[in-house]
């Protein structure tokens, strides 16, 4: 597996420039966060929120893995069931993360990231999908995801996607992102992307900033010139 560095100040830049996002989540995500607690089965490893926070950088892992996609009813923004296993049948390249609405740690790093490399990835090849899944259907609405989609000038082929929590984590468990402990907010920063539906996912460890992702989807198209 490949290790990457990425530059500290990027990263806080990153992370300033999503600090409206704790705003938003307001008082009610917060006596949300207080009372609700995933599962064991379904906990997080704080490892890679202590290697986020080193002064002189951190690092990305990469590795190319086959996942297969459930097929398990979901739900978009609109409200509109989806079913995860045709979505996947894309063929085009996807971009896919976990995320909930209410963190305020790794999230709004992600999400931004999203938001901020959308026009690049345009640039590069506009055929793409990104796809967000909440880690807290519960709480994650549709309304709340329209909300979340705004707030990062989400695309239309942006999809957040909630649903029932079995089927969120028969996501989780089949693209192996399940996690210890108890507290949704130190879940791993992992970020997969696929060139097309019959290609391995590229698993990408660790907080990246825009143009990384950019440069990680060039490289996922065009592997000639890279």
């Amino acid at each position: 597996m490949n290790v990457h560095h990425i530059s500290f100040p990027r990263l806080c830049a990153a992370v300033i420039a999503t600090g409206a996002l704790i705003l938003f989540s307001g008082p009610d995500a917060l006596a949300h966060e207080d009372k609700h607690r995933m599962p064991d089965h379904l906990g997080m490893d704080a490892g890679n929120t202590e290697l986020a926070m080193r002064p002189d950088g951190f690092h990305y892992k990469r590795g190319h893995h086959a996942y297969a996609a459930p097929a398990v009813p979901l739900r978009d923004r609109q409200g509109r069931k989806v079913d995860f296993a045709e979505l996947m049948e894309f063929d085009g390249p996807v971009l896919l993360n976990f995320i909930f609405t209410s963190c305020a740690t790794i999230c709004p790093v992600q999400s931004a990231t999203f938001g901020q490399v959308q026009p690049d990835l345009a640039a590069i090849d506009d055929r793409y999908l990104m796809v967000s899944v909440s880690i807290d259907p519960e709480y994650d609405t549709p309304r709340r995801l329209r909300e979340y989609a705004e707030l990062h000038d989400a695309r239309d082929n942006w999809v957040m996607l909630t649903g029932q929590f079995d089927d969120i984590f028969a996501v989780v468990r089949a693209f192996d992102a399940v996690y210890k402990g108890e507290n949704k907010m130190y879940h791993r920063p992992l970020t997969f992307l696929r060139a097309n539906a019959g290609a391995k996912w590229l698993r990408l460890e660790g907080l990246l900033g825009a143009e990384e992702l950019a440069e990680e989807y060039a490289k996922l198209l065009r592997p000639e010139v890279n």
